[in-house]
């Protein structure tokens, strides 16, 4: 029986091409919660872009996956699990920065600020709809408070000396390019989610996942049922138990209904 679920955000629980959550995805929720489910995200975001954006409206959760599995919170937004990059890490994307002069976002816990705003990053921000992030001077402060989520943005000869240059950091696709997510290695999606099962006492195979994207893989390899949106690439698809509608078909209500079944 499914006692938790985790949803990813973007082209999950929100459309990219609308602004604001859906009927039917309010409705699916719901359900959940009548069943006596947990619902938590499980998304690459930070949580300011969730506040400020507004990207998840009214609904409220019991806990947060945040920046790829590598910073989770409960529903009063206290931390129950933190994995930072380590500092030589962030230490050498800083060098690859000022030599290569791409723009690197950093994320820490309350904060989130880029070294450059580029037409790369207006175009991707954009495709996402979300506001671009603050332009920050002294990205130095990288190497005084912790980095949970690093993103270059750049062209594909720039990323790949980006990843080969950080041994201690996994990189992961949140677009089809231009930019990935940067966090210490082997945190994702997977491993957040083990931990907050741990933390509250649920078994693998009481949890489900339900996302599109290719951030989304482990996380839908490693639940009991991993649901993948009918939007989703056919590599994401082939990582899940079961495939729903696309989001503007009410896949994520589907999905929901489905797991009610079992």
């Amino acid at each position: 029986m499914i006692k938790i679920i985790f949803f990813d955000i973007d082209g999950t629980l929100r459309d990219f091409t609308q602004k604001g959550i859906s009927p039917d995805t309010y409705k699916a929720i719901e359900l959940a919660r009548q069943a006596g489910i947990r619902c938590f995200v499980a998304t690459g975001r930070h949580l300011l872009e969730i506040r400020e954006e507004r990207l998840l409206g009214d609904l409220t959760f019991d806990g947060y996956v945040l920046l790829n599995g590598n910073y989770c919170m409960d529903s009063s937004f206290c931390a129950l699990y933190q994995n930072p990059i380590p500092i030589s890490q962030v230490r050498k994307a800083l060098e690859l920065e000022r030599e290569l002069g791409f723009a690197l976002l950093f994320m820490e816990r309350d904060a989130m600020y880029i070294s450059r705003i580029t037409p790369m990053v207006e175009k991707l921000q954009a495709d996402i709809g979300t506001a671009l992030p603050p332009v920050e001077p002294r990205m130095e402060r990288g190497l005084i408070h912790p980095i949970y989520q690093m993103v270059p943005y750049g062209d594909d000869e720039i990323l790949a000396r980006v990843a080969s240059s950080l041994p201690l950091c996994d990189s992961t696709r949140w677009h089809a390019g231009g930019a990935f997510d940067i966090t210490a290695k082997g945190g994702d999606k997977r491993l957040g989610i083990r931990k907050v099962l741990e933390h509250y006492g649920f078994a693998k195979e009481e949890c489900a996942a339900i996302g599109d994207g290719y951030n989304d893989i482990p996380m839908l390899r490693y639940a009991g049922v991993g649901i993948a949106m009918g939007n989703g690439s056919d590599e994401v698809k082939a990582a899940a138990d079961y495939v729903t509608a696309p989001i503007d078909r009410n896949g994520l209500l589907h999905g929901v209904e489905y797991l009610l079944t079992l």
